[in-house]
């Protein structure tokens, strides 16, 4: 039986959609690229071959997830968003792209890691910007903390990644600080997935703020 054990980082709101987004949205259920999990996850099934698979948890508005995968199309991806304005995005340019490495669904990624996912089966886990949650009250609903740490290093195999990217800097010593505490992660300088990608929309509005940026790669023991 699933359990819910954490607060959600994440609060739903019916955010403004255009036109062109509401006609994917509607028929995104016989999109091949959308899918939800309804049993324990096959890679091979999903995509066909037999290529590392990488998560991004939180992909916004989809231009730094598909741009990853265009240029590494010997990897998979699979990117979760909650948000339907982000997902009506995203499927709207893996059509223009034909993309065939990328699939996404809307479910919640804590969920999807618990039930759906086989230890060990993924090459990396990718987060960047996740709502920092600022208020201090807020700290909690953070997705990054003790128990997501641990169910990254369960589901990622031996020498994949944990890449993270935040412009909240007590955010950032908060995740660097537990992740020195965890025994499971070594720190390196990045992954060559990430070396030239392109900027996303919260990383430009963070720089603008003057915000410090900072961007953590961690390999699995």
């Amino acid at each position: 039986m699933k359990q819910q054990s954490r607060l959600k980082s994440y609060v739903k709101r019916s955010g403004r959609l255009t036109n062109s987004q509401k006609r994917i949205l509607e028929k995104k259920e016989y999109d091949t690229n959308f899918f939800n999990f309804e049993k324990i996850f096959n890679y091979q099934e999903l995509f066909n071959n037999s290529n590392p698979c990488i998560l991004d948890i939180g992909f916004g508005d989809g231009k730094l997830l598909t741009s990853t995968a265009k240029n590494f199309q010997n990897f998979n991806f699979i990117g979760v968003e909650v948000y339907d304005a982000g997902i009506g995005n995203i499927l709207k340019q893996i059509s223009k792209k034909k993309l065939k490495n990328l699939k996404i669904s809307n479910c919640d990624a804590i969920d999807l890691l618990e039930n759906y996912i086989v230890d060990n089966s993924l090459y990396g886990i990718s987060l960047f910007y996740p709502d920092p949650w600022p208020k201090k009250k807020h700290h909690k609903r953070r997705i990054i903390d003790e128990s997501f740490l641990n169910l990254v290093g369960k589901k990622v195999g031996k020498g994949g990644f944990l890449k993270i990217a935040t412009d909240w800097s007590n955010y950032a010593d908060d995740i660097i600080n537990l992740l020195n505490k965890n025994g499971g992660f070594e720190k390196e300088c990045d992954r060559y997935l990430y070396k030239d990608r392109i900027l996303t929309k919260f990383e430009k509005r963070g720089i603008l703020l003057g915000h410090r940026i900072t961007e953590l790669c961690y390999k699995i023991r």
